[in-house]
């Protein structure tokens, strides 16, 4: 199985054996297009949710992917606390900067998924309760298509 180098967490082994995450470079036809992610809390107005409060979330916490080419995913934080994007079945474990004053706290990953599916995500670093526990605030799916 093909290793890649993963330098932004503590899982680097389990990152590099699923060959879903890498530092590496990859060549420019096994690109797709960049995708920037905003992390906001419920005081910036991060997302409304049903009970007419504001909530913590990462805009957008749903997305997706092609498999089998690489997606640069810069996430940037505005919240003054930090987060983190988390799925087991993608090898992810990135920690996200706290912002500190007007400058926000920034990540940028690849991920090239291999497999088709639906992956699931979560904030793992405590937060608004119940943004933490829905869909689309601070936890989500990333979507790997053909």
């Amino acid at each position: 199985m093909k290793r890649f180098a993963w330098y932004l967490t503590s899982i680097a082994a389990a990152a590099a054996l699923l060959g879903t995450a890498s530092a590496a470079h990859a060549t420019p036809a096994a690109q797709s297009k960049p995708l920037t992610i905003l992390v906001k809390a419920d005081d910036q107005h991060g997302r409304k949710g049903p009970d007419g409060k504001w909530h913590d979330a990462f805009l957008p916490a749903d997305f997706s992917v092609p498999v089998g080419r690489t997606t640069t995913i810069t996430i940037v934080n505005y919240d003054g606390s930090a987060h983190s994007m988390v799925s087991a079945s993608l090898g992810l474990m990135v920690k996200i900067p706290a912002a500190n004053g007007l400058k926000p706290g920034r990540v940028t990953f690849t991920i090239k998924p291999k497999i088709a599916g639906k992956y699931d995500w979560w904030c793992g670093s405590p937060c608004d309760p119940w943004a933490m526990t829905h869909d689309g605030y601070m936890r989500g799916y990333i979507t790997a298509t053909h």
